[in-house]
């Protein structure tokens, strides 16, 4: 799976799930400033596990991995199993 997809999958659910209707981001968007809150990085993290299959550890847990989609994506691509 690549960064692209990722994002849009992520960028789709939070759209449709979070943001206030007709609220629009993009990869680098900052997340805070467009109303993501910590009950909505909650949600983002629950989604990303059921999602893609990756458990984010605590270490992973900070600030700038969950500012942008695409600071989400690398961390998701960096927890996924490497397929064979």
């Amino acid at each position: 799976m690549d960064t692209n997809t990722i994002i849009a999958e992520i960028k789709n659910y939070i759209e449709k799930n979070i943001l206030a209707e007709g609220v629009k981001i993009a990869a680098d968007t900052d997340l805070k400033q467009v109303g993501i809150d910590s009950f909505s990085t909650v949600e983002i993290i629950l989604f990303i596990e059921r999602k893609f299959g990756v458990a984010i550890p605590d270490d992973k847990l900070i600030p700038d991995n969950f500012k942008t989609l695409n600071a989400l994506a690398a961390i998701v691509l960096e927890l996924m199993p490497v397929a064979l």
